[in-house]
């Protein structure tokens, strides 16, 4: 079975030369949703949303915009890892998460972990906690230089009916205690400063147990925390940056 050549940056190009829709780019297919969801609260008109395939590609695509200076754009991208080493000053004009992910910045702005009982509350804490320290390790390396992982599942770093990281996965991960600094500074603002994907997994780890009898899946979670809240701070923030930035073009 034959598998669809992704779209090259040239293709992209070359398709935005010839749009006059105005056009929102954003990264990934994953959070398509949010932004579809973002499209119908706030309308953007008759704006296009395009994912294009990851970060590397949007940015590249934002290095050839004068090739289409005619088209109304924005460019749409995570902060990822450079929410902690800064944002490069030739990519100040794209449109960047307050968090590490629009993820983050979604769950920062609902109140989804009043859904957990007391116990599970208590028992999310203690795998917060481990989780977090794990983050702030990979955050380490990744300032240094060093090969880091972010994309691992929080079930693997602390498996379900434990509460610390495995064992196993320290030897694997070459993992080491990071940095008092760091690690107090994603602890603190976890919320914003912690992998978004972990945040919600742990959050369905717990409200989606079998023996729970209201169950909440990723999915639910993610609408919930756009849809629910009465004011949506972080979101508001990023829809008006994306009209500002295609009414001045």
């Amino acid at each position: 079975m034959s598998t669809q050549k992704p779209v090259t940056v040239d293709e992209f190009v070359a398709s935005l030369r010839h749009s006059d829709l105005p056009t929102i780019i954003v990264e990934g297919k994953e959070d398509m949703p949010i932004y579809r969801w973002v499209e119908t609260q706030f309308g953007i008109g008759t704006a296009d949303v395009l994912e294009v395939g990851g970060r590397r590609k949007l940015l590249s695509i934002f290095e050839r915009r004068q090739e289409f200076p005619d088209l109304p754009v924005a460019f749409v991208a995570d902060k990822d890892m450079w929410l902690f080493s800064g944002i490069p000053s030739d990519y100040r004009e794209v449109i960047w998460t307050e968090g590490y992910s629009i993820e983050n910045d979604l769950y920062a702005g609902a109140d989804l972990e009043n859904l957990l009982e007391a116990e599970e509350a208590q028992e999310h804490q203690q795998v917060l906690d481990a989780i977090v320290e794990w983050f702030a390790f990979e955050v380490e390396e990744c300032l240094d230089c060093k090969p880091y992982e972010v994309k691992i599942h929080s079930n693997r770093i602390v498996p379900l009916g434990q509460t610390q990281i495995d064992g196993d996965f320290r030897k694997c991960r070459g993992f080491r205690p990071p940095g008092e600094e760091i690690h107090r500074q994603i602890r603190e603002a976890y919320q914003l400063k912690l992998r978004g994907k972990q945040l919600f997994e742990m959050l369905v780890r717990f409200l989606s147990a079998p023996d729970r009898k209201s169950k909440y899946s990723y999915d639910n979670l993610r609408e919930m925390a756009f849809k629910m809240p009465p004011s949506h701070s972080l979101m508001n923030r990023l829809m008006q940056e994306i009209e500002q930035a295609i009414t001045n073009q």
